[in-house]
């Protein structure tokens, strides 16, 4: 999907398309009224960033990390998830930091 931000044409891709243990932030909800309502009480908001922690075999669930908290998402409703990284994949490593990023 393309959409126009900023004056800008971007790219979006569907959550279930986004690597292991990538950042991205939700920009738009392909759906009607049931999947905005389920993924709000899940705590998925436009403009938040979620983190992609785990994708089952087989088209199974999609595990995220939003707000803290770790959620599974089928593939269904996680391909109504358009995300964005807005330029830039902030991939982590396996402890969950940033790539090049010291802890403190």
């Amino acid at each position: 999907m393309i959409a126009f931000r900023g004056g800008e044409l971007t790219v979006l891709m569907a959550l279930d398309a986004v690597g292991l243990r990538n950042e991205v932030r939700v920009i738009s909800i392909e759906g009607g009224h049931g999947v905005r309502a389920h993924l709000n009480t899940l705590g998925i908001h436009i403009g938040d960033w979620l983190r992609v922690v785990e994708r089952a075999p087989f088209r199974g669930p999609v595990l995220v990390e939003v707000h803290g908290s770790r959620v599974a998402l089928g593939r269904g409703i996680a391909s109504k998830v358009m995300v964005d990284s807005d330029g830039e994949v902030r991939s982590l490593d396996r402890t969950g930091q940033a790539a090049g990023v010291e802890s403190p």
